[in-house]
């Protein structure tokens, strides 16, 4: 009965020494199979930019200002460092004070400090409240606080 057991507690050592090296090696691979590998691939970490700050010429920012037609013009220009891969600009015009949205044609891409932007279809004797909205399209998270003016079509008799 002795020689039972005894052959048992071998055999499980045999088995032991067998399987612990296969054990060992598969988990030493598998761990580093997991390492990240780089390859050169990776982003370029984003440049720090100074923070865009931009001015109105030609309106008064969050005055009720006027056009004399349905389409005025006005200027904006980046008092910041400009982003080198310049900005973009969004419009967002409603109509004061109900809010309806009237639609404007994109603002192209600049990459010059002071640039012009248009708006059009303004209805006689309405106000609309226009936000304007600039950010650097070479660091998305570098937005300027968007900036709000009123603009009323008086167009002279």
């Amino acid at each position: 009965m002795c020689k039972k057991s005894n052959f048992t507690y071998i055999a499980n050592v045999m088995l032991l020494k067998t399987y612990f090296p296969a054990f060992l090696l598969l988990t030493i691979v598998g761990l580093t199979s997991c390492k990240k590998k780089n390859n050169g691939t990776d982003a370029q970490p984003s440049t720090q930019e100074e923070a865009l700050v931009y001015s109105f010429q030609g309106v008064e920012e969050g005055a009720y200002n006027q056009a004399l037609d349905s389409t005025f013009t006005f200027q904006i220009k980046v008092t910041s460092k400009l982003p080198q891969g310049g900005v973009g600009t969004k419009l967002n015009v409603v109509s004061d004070p109900a809010g309806v949205g009237l639609d404007q044609s994109a603002v192209p891409d600049s990459k010059t400090a002071l640039y012009s932007v248009t708006l059009s279809h303004l209805k006689e004797l309405k106000t609309y409240k226009v936000t304007v909205n600039v950010a650097s399209l070479s660091n998305t998270s570098n937005t300027a606080s968007p900036k709000i003016f009123y603009i009323t079509n008086k167009k002279p008799l």
